[in-house]
């Protein structure tokens, strides 16, 4: 029986250095964990899917979402619960 708790987070903006290193740290500083990433970078534009396993987060799903913005300031970030994604993507 799988009990993690997971999230979607989303990162889409212009590339920089250390877009996914600061993603990471944030995950991690919340008590969450990794458990899949994509990311491409097309031109100038870097684009990311993480997978995260929430089940022991510190904090709610908010606070990590802010803390990831506070770290990649003018870079769109979107953390969502795994529910409501899959509730979104269902026909």
């Amino acid at each position: 029986m799988d009990t993690q708790e997971k999230a979607v987070i989303t990162v889409v903006g212009k590339n920089a250095i250390g877009i996914l290193a600061k993603a990471a740290t944030c995950v991690a500083d919340a008590n969450t964990s990794v458990i899949q990433v994509s990311q491409i970078v097309m031109d100038e534009f870097f684009t990311m899917n993480m997978l995260v396993d929430i089940s022991q987060i510190r904090g709610s799903i908010q606070d990590l979402e802010n803390d990831i913005k506070q770290h990649l300031p003018g870079i769109e970030v979107h953390v969502m619960h795994e529910n409501i994604f899959n509730s979104m993507h269902t026909i």
